[in-house]
């Protein structure tokens, strides 16, 4: 009853008799009344008022019921309106209850506690409309954050996928680079002892004492430093070949056909400083035919993580592994099987494959975004299917599906 005292009720009756029963009635229960003698006064202290309850009598002088009932449901829809209605108006009951009235009572009024009742069921109904819309704004503020929280932690995940893409080219530079070291420097060494041959060679031609020994001697250093400097040369003409269109690739987003094996064989190349000084051996096979229109970047990526992971997680003191890639041709689809045969995953562990930010080397450097990035660049961007098997001390298998052909949706 205590809340009572906060609630105003505005009675709207022309029988004077009514209005003072009613008001005195609520009043013993705490309700603030004030009250009104006809439709239009009804409608001025409403507005001046504004009560949290109207009980409007339906026939009455000036401005009847439902006239009164119609400019408070429009101008505030949220505040209760009770019906007082004569016994024989029901047509004029119904007419109310459809513009608006919350609820309805007959007079004469024989047990007040209907009264009552009709009021405190009002402002129940009231109040879980005023905590559903309270809700409602809750929620939606809730959402508004929830999509800033969700478009933040995007924008960091594509942050971090990003880092980890020039992350892995960096490695790929680095690899490459000490690679291509070797050849370059032995060419070096060779192009700088022809050098001295072509300066001793010159100091006999001038002298004049020149035997045809040493002229046969010195074409035959000039054939076999002249092949060593071609041979190193080519080897690192391929590996700039190899690293130049995998970088390009691993950091574009572009469509282009493409022979599946060669680029197999071209991200190997790149790979080869990561792995040629360990026990572990790649092993491809690949119809040499298949070629694809799609993207060389995504699959560029697809198996340096693949392969990253073996070498990091699956070997890890694993002295001799060895990765098998098999692809076939099935109608228009690749089937791309990878498998190594290193320390494999438990279920858990295989059930979070995938899960962006999983890691079993949390603290080692490992960010966990590899195998999510694989997930996503074959069953987005290639627009095909990966399933993941392993059980601990058996290896792990990847099979994954995806078109021949990229066509646009």
């Amino acid at each position: 009853m205590d809340d009572n005292f906060t609630k105003k009720i505005l009675v709207i009756d022309d029988e004077i008799y009514i209005r003072d029963s009613v008001i005195g009635f609520l009043e013993d229960f705490g309700f603030e009344v004030i009250d009104a003698e006809n439709g239009r006064t009804g409608l001025e202290r409403f507005e001046k008022e504004n009560p949290d309850l109207v009980l409007c009598d339906l026939r009455m002088p000036e401005m009847d019921g439902l006239e009164v009932l119609a400019e408070v449901a429009k101008n505030n829809p949220k505040t209760p309106i009770i019906i007082v209605s004569g016994a024989g108006n029901i047509s004029d009951t119904v007419e109310a209850l459809r513009l608006g009235a919350w609820d309805y009572i007959i007079k004469p009024i024989q047990d007040m506690n209907v009264l009552y009742h009709a009021v405190s069921k009002a402002f129940e109904r009231a109040q879980l409309i005023r905590e559903k819309h309270q809700y409602q704004k809750d929620l939606e503020k809730a959402n508004k954050e929830l999509k800033v929280s969700l478009e933040t932690l995007e924008r960091a995940r594509d942050q971090l996928v990003q880092s980890e893409k020039m992350a892995a080219l960096g490695e790929l530079v680095a690899g490459v680079a000490h690679e291509i070291n070797t050849p370059v420097g032995v060419g070096v060494t060779a192009a700088s002892f022809l050098d001295a041959k072509t300066s001793e060679f010159k100091k006999i031609y001038s002298s004049g004492d020149i035997k045809r020994s040493d002229l046969e001697n010195y074409l035959k250093t000039v054939q076999e430093v002249s092949n060593s400097i071609l041979i190193n040369m080519e080897r690192a003409a391929e590996l700039i070949s190899s690293f130049k269109q995998v970088a390009v690739d691993q950091s574009s987003e572009s469509r282009r056909r493409f022979n599946l094996k060669e680029y197999i064989n071209e991200i190997l190349l790149s790979l080869r400083p990561r792995y040629k000084k360990t026990g572990h051996e790649i092993k491809v096979k690949c119809d040499e035919q298949i070629e694809l229109n799609s993207f060389p970047g995504a699959f560029s990526q697809v198996l340096n993580n693949l392969i990253m992971n073996s070498l990091i997680h699956g070997f890890e003191n694993v002295d001799k592994g060895i990765i098998q890639i098999d692809i076939t041709r099935k109608g228009d689809s690749i089937l791309f099987i990878y498998k190594d045969d290193g320390k494999g995953m438990n279920k858990e562990q295989k059930e979070k494959a995938f899960d962006p930010f999983y890691t079993t080397m949390r603290g080692k450097g490992g960010t966990g975004l590899g195998m999510s990035i694989v997930f996503n660049l074959i069953t987005q961007t290639l627009k095909g299917s990966i399933e993941c098997d392993s059980s601990p001390g058996n290896g792990v298998c990847f099979t994954m599906k995806f078109p021949e052909h990229w066509e646009d949706s």
